[in-house]
């Protein structure tokens, strides 16, 4: 396209400064040639002990992880291509030059961004071509076709997400030391997924990998959408050192809340909202206690008709697109369940099994062994474990999270009817009671990490990334203080003392059991 020439002739430029620079080129060199040959090492001396214990299939499952890790440590050292794409040309004075050129801010981070590609790429994938020439040369057979390719695609799209989010860093960043130490936040958590992938491998479950494959190249995808439209060249040259600004941060954070919502948060100043003062016509303060419960309730309620409201407003669609997600998650382990049960035959001894473990598990819910506390830490940490994941992936993993939970009910429905229950009967008396709070609860905080993902790949004007992002969480906060914790109080109060009696008064009777 010749739209894309201009960016071209940036990353041949940028390709052409970086590769003559030896104290690249000499680490990059070291890992593509020595850490594939001691991964072939570690890889026959692996296999060779497992086989002694009979372990082949693992063995034969080791060999495409440690590709993976081959195709990693490279870009972690070539990563510094893409950290210093921006703020390193500034510390070093040359910046000025290209942002004076007629290049488009699209094609001049384009530009950057193929540069800090190629390089990362194509040393992993150098790596990987000597680890695999290795394991021929040891005698060791080769994983299948299938399983090369998967890694192969694996490497490719998380060096894609590596380099964007490093240009994206050096975007923001006003020094080069600053860029390397915010590297740890793209290291890391590629290095958490490559865990996660190497899990999917060892079970041999290619299915789940193929799906890694598609998250992270949304999420790559996103984090590029999100450098392009958020770089402007003049910001460039107009921040002259990073400041942790506390009161900045806390000040854009507050701005998100409506004056009145303000004084809900300072209570303990006894301060009437203005508004309801004007209302009733007393300008005079009650200063008794019935006074002063009756101003916190009036600040209560106002903030859940104005900052509250308004919030889910702006939520609506995203609510809406999580419902319909979670409906189908049901649907989808309800089916995926039942048809593989009905394609197996239980034996007596299965089935009542399979009837004794139930009625277990109906007993110990009656008994004291589970709590509201219990119950209500164990959802507020999945729920915390959901908004980590989604601030960091825009709010893809949180969304991930959100499929499981809703699949796994539909699929423990779905298993129901092999045992002569009925499923309807089961949701309304053993999961909606409580589920009717810690369900929505949950589809609230999803859909609110899936909105801050889209607010940040959306372009606002006159508004940074961090800017976005703090705006954003104010958000979540509000939902998680107004709604998410008092339901899932309600929720775990409820499937602590009433689910279990509810439950076991609709199906105990299958199980000899007495509410």
């Amino acid at each position: 396209m010749k739209w894309l020439k201009p960016a071209w002739v940036v990353a041949q430029r940028e390709l052409i400064d970086h590769l003559r620079d030896w104290r690249i080129l000499a680490p990059m060199i070291i890992l593509t040639l020595v850490f594939p040959y001691l991964m072939t090492l570690a890889a026959k001396v692996s296999i060779q002990y497992i086989n002694k214990y009979g372990g082949n299939l693992i063995a034969s499952r080791m060999l495409p992880f440690l590709i993976l890790v081959v195709g990693y440590f490279p870009v972690t050292i070539s990563l510094v291509v893409a950290l210093e794409a921006f703020v390193g040309e500034k510390e070093r004075g040359t910046i000025e030059p290209l942002l004076a050129s007629p290049l488009s801010d699209e094609q001049l981070y384009l530009g950057k961004l193929i540069a800090g590609t190629l390089v990362p790429i194509t040393v992993s994938f150098t790596g990987i071509g000597f680890y695999m020439a290795g394991l021929a040369w040891q005698g060791i057979a080769w994983p299948e076709a299938s399983f090369i390719f998967q890694t192969l695609a694996l490497t490719a799209v998380q060096t894609l997400l590596m380099v964007s989010a490093a240009i994206v860093i050096s975007t923001q960043s006003t020094t080069v030391r600053a860029a390397n130490l915010l590297a740890s936040f793209i290291i890391i958590p590629v290095a958490a997924l490559i865990q996660g992938e190497s899990i999917m491998m060892f079970w041999g479950n290619s299915d789940i990998l193929w799906l890694a494959v598609l998250g992270v190249s949304i999420m790559s995808l996103l984090t590029i959408r999100l450098g392009i439209i958020h770089f402007k060249r003049e910001n460039l040259l107009g921040r002259e050192i990073d400041v942790l600004n506390w009161s900045w941060v806390w000040q854009t954070f507050r701005r998100t809340y409506s004056s009145e919502t303000r004084q809900f948060f300072s209570l303990w100043s006894f301060q009437p909202l203005k508004n309801v003062e004007q209302e009733n016509g007393d300008q005079n303060k009650d200063r008794s206690p019935g006074g002063t419960v009756r101003e916190g309730l009036n600040r209560i309620l106002h903030w859940y008709r104005v900052d509250l409201m308004d919030t889910l407003q702006r939520l609506a669609p995203t609510i809406w697109v999580v419902l319909v997600i979670g409906i189908m998650a049901v649907l989808a382990g309800y089916i995926f369940v039942q048809t593989r049960v009905n394609q197996t035959v239980l034996t007596d001894a299965q089935f009542n099994q399979t009837i004794n473990s139930i009625r277990g598990i109906m007993q110990n819910s009656l008994g004291s062994g589970i709590t509201t506390k219990m119950i209500f830490w164990h959802n507020l940490q999945a729920e915390l474990i959901i908004l980590l994941l989604g601030v960091f992936t825009f709010g893809i993993l949180s969304i991930v999270v959100f499929i499981g939970n809703f699949a796994l009910i539909g699929g423990i429905l779905g298993v129901l009817p092999a045992v002569g229950l009925s499923p309807w009967l089961v949701f309304i008396s053993g999961i909606l009671p409580h589920g009717i709070f810690e369900m929505t609860s949950i589809i609230l905080l999803s859909a609110a990490m899936l909105h801050l993902g889209l607010r940040l790949v959306t372009p606002e004007k006159g508004r940074s990334i961090g800017e976005t992002l703090i705006m954003s969480l104010a958000d979540v906060t509000k939902l998680l203080i107004g709604i998410c914790i008092p339901f899932l109080i309600l929720a775990a109060v409820i499937e602590a003392n009433i689910t279990p009696r509810l439950l076991i008064t609709a199906v105990g009777h299958y199980f000899n059991l007495q509410p």
